[in-house]
């Protein structure tokens, strides 16, 4: 799996003030923190509609790759900044172009073919959420025929079902991962998958991130996510990953994260009989799973509602 560390991104007030000072110092050490805690990957994440685009990718790829020497997901809008920071990589990238409001893909097409880059593209038109059977028709009938008319690999593109915010599109919090399963089962040579699993927790309260961000990982890894665009950082978060891959639990938590994992790959739920109503963290997990797959309305307050 690709394990994308996806903190250098200029949407984060933090980075977008090392860049307007020129801060190398500051992108190289996050740069060799994310690969030192396991990324294999690095996101470099300018946003949308940036006005120094061009110019802000391109330092931020040379100044990277002068401290490591991974390969980088370079995801922006403008086919332009693109261009210049795929011209200043030293080593093979992906470009993501699922950014919301990209619906022209062919400007990304061409220059995937023409650097001999991976792609990656959102199974929602212009990244606006969509009920699941919309996602599967838009990948099979459009972007299917789309990669093969361009001339790219299939293994070379990645299809992002699209995860949207819980705070704002609960009822289509479940598609993403009914996506993912059913291009894994449906489709003649199913496309990888890639997720920005940050988007998930916009705006959650922060008491039930960890819980959101967690168990809606296990969710995702056991529908076949292929590419993880997440914070490499989070210790917890990491921990989750080496317990579903190494099936290798430390206690009651993981082992529940466990179940999580297989009853989701044969389409099950958690349910009360499952866990230990006396265990806070066992409770929590199991009223965020009801809430990740729409049985529960999502409040800041429904951890502390049984």
């Amino acid at each position: 799996m690709l394990l994308i560390g996806n903190q250098i991104s200029l949407m984060r007030p933090a980075i977008a003030a090392a860049i307007s000072r020129l801060d190398e110092s500051r992108i190289r050490t996050l740069a060799r923190q994310q690969v030192e805690a396991g990324a294999n990957w690095l996101l470099v994440d300018v946003g949308p509609q940036r006005k120094n685009a061009t110019d802000d990718l391109a330092w931020l790829v040379r100044t990277i790759h002068a401290e490591v020497r991974v390969p980088l997901v370079l995801r922006s809008d403008d086919p332009t900044a693109l261009e210049a920071g795929l011209k200043a990589a030293k080593d093979r990238t992906l470009i993501d172009a699922t950014l919301p409001g990209v619906a022209e893909f062919g400007p990304y097409l061409e220059l995937a073919h023409k650097f001999k880059a991976r792609l990656a593209l959102p199974a929602c038109p212009a990244g606006l959420p969509r009920p699941t059977d919309e996602r599967i028709v838009f990948v099979i009938d459009t972007l299917v025929p789309m990669i093969s008319d361009a001339g790219l690999a299939m293994e070379d593109v990645y299809v992002d079902p699209v995860i949207t915010a819980l705070t704002c599109d609960q009822a289509l919090v479940p598609a993403t991962v009914e996506t993912m399963r059913l291009l894994k089962v449906g489709a003649d040579q199913p496309p990888n998958t890639l997720i920005h699993l940050d988007n998930i927790t916009d705006g959650v309260a922060e008491a039930a991130r960890p819980y959101v961000s967690q168990a809606y990982l296990t969710m995702l890894l056991s529908a076949g996510v292929d590419a993880l665009a997440a914070n490499v950082l989070d210790v917890d978060l990491m921990d989750v990953l080496r317990v579903i891959r190494d099936r290798d639990p430390a206690g009651a938590y993981d082992r529940l994260l466990l179940r999580l994992y297989d009853l989701t790959k044969v389409d099950a739920e958690l349910d009360r009989t499952m866990i230990d109503s006396s265990d806070a963290t066992q409770v929590g997990l199991l009223k965020t799973v009801q809430v990740l797959n729409n049985k529960v309305l999502y409040a800041d307050s429904y951890l502390r509602v049984w």
